[in-house]
């Protein structure tokens, strides 16, 4: 069967759709890849900028979506894979085919898993959770035109126009049978300024830099977290598979094998990024299997990602960095107590500062240590936000803060708040278009930006300076606001300097 996938995401490195492509390509299917991502303030995207943009405006132009119809026209199935804020994107593209083309449309990702009914108001089928096992399920029983009414985790509309919900396969438990992301670049389309470019011509030179080294390849260890947070879809899923083994891991043979391959077939890549919620999670036994294992075969840098304060070990951490640790995320947040407890962020901000004085004893091997903070909470006060800004005068320099603004996605506990509490609508666009980088400039929010543009030389803004920018009177006499402008026209002139 001719199979094409179109991702709307921004990320040409989207690990779940090239899983997808190689679990298709190892039953014999030939499989066509289209990322067609928009821009990030609705000027026409050029490829440099493409790996920081990323908000979806939810508009394609009538030459790009004419592209997409040249290119997927000889497809038998086409499948399109979202997130909610690419919602929109999914649909334009799904109507425009629907139009033009007798092809059915597969739906799946997260979207499509919290909330399938909305999604067969445009697609034919739907995949709820894990595609690996439905869509080639699907695929084999569209091809010998056999019922499809059983399929587990498929959802579809019956001839009387009744939504067929399935159940829901078990989480696969053996990630090792899974087969690598497909990287053979071979028919792989991204859509650029209203033109189509095959993938292989732009990889080496565009589309592997980010805030944290160049030439990167993105991998996982893990799948499924356990904590819960409520404002994340891993939230939604421990719900939807309640009782099952929610946290699993390859082998340490499985994740060297593809990176040895990945080697092989992308010679220039010079970082590894484990973008995993959990991989600190692995106890200290697997860690250190693993990290012996990696250097003696792979022997490149590597980033590790998004993990909880409450793992952090020297031990750990002192197997991977001999490995080759070379930058590392954690998710702090907030500091404010009461924030935390919104947020089911469960640990003590001494716990999380104690975390970031052992990242900081490994700086020596470390050379980027990013920490993650949310902002444009409704729920959060001024003095919520500035016991996080006092919190992060305290902790080890340097450091890059990572600043998010809270985005609803359907489903989750603070999705069903919002909504009780008339904070957001249904289909609003702060759900549907919103950007988890989109932050209000109010300015507690620039004093943010500003601490962050001080920690990551290394320098500190201290905790007095931090209370005269946040009190009220000094605020209301305009003292604050001189001091801000002086510490601003400082960071510019160190900006300049570093130009020269």
């Amino acid at each position: 069967m001719n199979i094409t996938i179109i991702s709307p995401h921004i990320n040409i490195k989207n690990i779940g759709v090239r899983i997808i492509v190689a679990v298709l390509k190892k039953e014999g299917h030939k499989v066509k890849l289209i990322f067609v991502p928009n821009d990030l303030y609705g000027e026409k995207i050029d490829e440099q900028c493409l790996v920081t943009s990323g908000k979806n405006i939810n508009k394609y132009s009538q030459i790009t979506l004419e592209l997409i119809m040249g290119l997927v026209k000889k497809s038998d199935l086409i499948c399109i894979s979202l997130n909610t804020n690419f919602f929109d994107n999914a649909v334009e593209i799904s109507k425009k085919i629907k139009k033009d083309l007798a092809i059915p449309i597969v739906w799946g990702g997260p979207h499509a898993t919290i909330k399938p009914k909305e999604c067969l108001e445009y697609a034919d089928f739907v995949c709820r959770g894990e595609g690996e096992g439905v869509i080639v399920e699907l695929v084999e029983k569209l091809e010998k035109k056999s019922n499809y009414n059983k399929v587990k985790n498929l959802c579809f509309k019956d001839e009387k126009g009744n939504f067929i919900i399935n159940p829901l396969r078990p989480f696969i438990q053996d990630l090792d049978v899974i087969p690598f992301q497909d990287y053979s670049l071979d028919n792989q389309y991204i859509i650029l300024n209203e033109k189509v470019y095959n993938i292989n011509k732009l990889y080496s030179k565009y589309f592997f830099s980010n805030q944290f080294s160049n030439n990167i390849y993105p991998t996982y260890v893990t799948r499924g977290c356990l904590k819960g947070c409520s404002y994340c879809y891993n939230e939604i899923l421990n719900k939807l598979y309640f009782g099952q083994n929610i946290f699993r891991k390859r082998s340490v043979n499985n994740v060297i094998d593809e990176l040895l391959r990945i080697k092989k077939i992308l010679p220039f890549i010079e970082n590894v990024h484990i973008i995993d919620d959990n991989f600190l999670t692995l106890n200290e036994e697997y860690i250190e299997n693993f990290s012996k294992e990696y250097k003696k075969y792979i022997n490149l840098p590597f980033v590790i990602y998004g993990f909880h304060p409450s793992v952090v070990s020297r031990k750990k951490l002192e197997y991977l960095t001999n490995a080759g640790l070379s930058g590392i995320r954690m998710g702090i947040q907030s500091a404010s107590e009461r924030t935390k407890k919104i947020y089911k962020r469960y640990y003590s901000n001494s716990q999380v500062e104690e975390s970031c004085k052992i990242i900081n004893e490994f700086k020596g091997h470390i050379k980027t240590i990013h920490y993650d903070i949310i902002l444009y909470n409704p729920w959060e006060t001024e003095s919520d936000l500035i016991e996080t800004l006092k919190f992060l005068t305290k902790i080890p320099l340097p450091y890059i803060l990572v600043l998010y603004s809270l985005t609803f996605y359907p489903g989750t506990g603070l999705y069903e708040r919002a909504k009780r509490e008339d904070i957001i609508k249904d289909r609003s666009e702060e759900v549907y278009g919103g950007y988890y980088l989109g932050i209000k400039p109010t300015y507690i929010n620039k004093l943010f930006y500003l601490l962050s543009d001080y920690v990551i030389s290394g320098k500190r803004i201290n905790l007095i300076t931090i209370l005269i920018l946040t009190n009220k009177f000094f605020r209301k006499i305009g003292l604050s606001f001189l001091i801000y402008r002086f510490f601003r026209m400082k960071v510019k002139r160190q900006i300049e300097l570093n130009k020269i």
